[in-house]
């Protein structure tokens, strides 16, 4: 399984664990390996709610979908780990997400980070 580094690595065992009563699960499975990485598990903030994604999104009204907007801690991220967060989501639930934005700002590594969700979420 690819890691960016070994931070990476204990972030992902860490997260399965913290997840661990929705698993085996490979939507979970996946938005811990996203989450783990360590330039975007440093955003999120403590408290940020019930499901991985939560901190991704505030809404004015929460029964308006009109009113979502992202917050600070993902739009202020570097497009790199935010394309990656985007596509996680997507993994996760299906949030609409445009694989060529993410392919214009990902590096070598980026890709093989999103390359290693694609077979977490298609169990290869």
């Amino acid at each position: 399984m690819f890691f960016v580094d070994e931070a990476h690595r204990k972030n992902y065992e860490s997260l399965l664990i913290f997840y661990a009563s929705s698993l085996p699960s490979i939507e979970y499975e996946v938005a811990c390996y996203i989450l783990a990485l360590p330039d975007v598990l440093k955003r999120i903030p403590e408290n940020s709610g019930k499901f991985p994604f939560d901190w991704v999104h505030h809404w004015e009204d929460e029964n308006d979908e009109s009113t979502k907007s992202l917050t600070d801690a993902i739009f202020y991220m570097d497009d790199p780990y935010k394309y990656l967060v985007f596509a996680g989501m997507h993994m996760y639930n299906g949030e609409i997400f445009r694989l060529n934005s993410g392919l214009s700002t990902w590096n070598d590594t980026h890709f093989q980070v999103f390359i290693q969700a694609c077979k977490i979420r298609g169990k290869l």
